[in-house]
């Protein structure tokens, strides 16, 4: 929040009227002020960084503010500007497979994954990842973290530790019928996995250890832009 803030000061703007412009809503941005552990959007935050005239990865710390700030807003002329292109948008295809919606509410597996059902960008630190995919949260027990509608992406080859956010792929039905859940990883034995959430605090789901098809970790947004 701080280099957001010294952007909004140098570009004289409010948080709202920014969070407007982007998004639509004009609580964005006061929304992460309030929730430091919530992940933001990798869209979202490039629709920031653009407003502000600067990059995502210089809001989230990865470049000094020499490498990264771009020129001083123009001084306003009476007509209203296009926010500029991010010139690190050209090297996110959109090429990351969204395979659906992630349960997060307290039961376990919401969707199932049959398909692709989106593409979105890839972010620059996973350039040469393999078989990332995406998921939109749905429900409300992992506020204040993810809120229904952000946007997770998951990396099936980072071995998930206890304390990590993942996805639990569970066989539910049928061995093709595969549902999914995200939680905090909490234990994982005794023939079962137990995630954790954060809304109500401290409450848990079980998944029975023959029903866990894969359990994948979800990355951190410094991950995904190599911070």
């Amino acid at each position: 929040m701080k280099r957001i803030e010294e952007r909004l000061a140098k570009l004289k703007l409010s948080a709202s009227a920014v969070s407007r412009r982007a998004t639509g809503s004009p609580d964005t941005i006061r929304s992460w002020a309030n929730n430091p552990e919530r992940s933001p959007r990798v869209d979202t935050l490039a629709k920031i960084a653009a407003e502000l005239q600067t990059t995502p990865e210089w809001l989230l710390g990865r470049t000094s503010k020499a490498d990264a700030d771009i020129p001083d807003a123009p001084q306003p002329t009476g007509q209203t500007e296009a926010a500029p292109k991010l010139p690190a948008r050209a090297s996110m295809p959109a090429d990351i497979e969204v395979l659906g919606t992630a349960a997060g509410s307290l039961l376990s597996g919401a969707f199932q994954i049959e398909g692709v059902i989106d593409y979105v960008r890839r972010p620059p630190a996973l350039a040469g990842a393999r078989d990332i995919y995406a998921l939109y949260i749905e429900g409300s027990s992992m506020e204040p973290r993810y809120f229904p509608g952000d946007l997770v992406y998951v990396n099936p080859h980072k071995p998930p530790r206890i304390g990590d956010v993942v996805i639990v792929q569970e066989v539910n039905g049928g061995p093709n019928v595969i549902t999914a859940s995200i939680g905090v990883l909490h234990k994982r034995g005794n023939g079962a996995v137990v995630l954790a959430k954060y809304n109500p605090p401290d409450s848990q789901i079980t998944i029975a250890g023959d029903r866990v098809a894969a359990i994948h970790r979800v990355l951190t947004t410094n991950e995904l832009f190599g911070v």
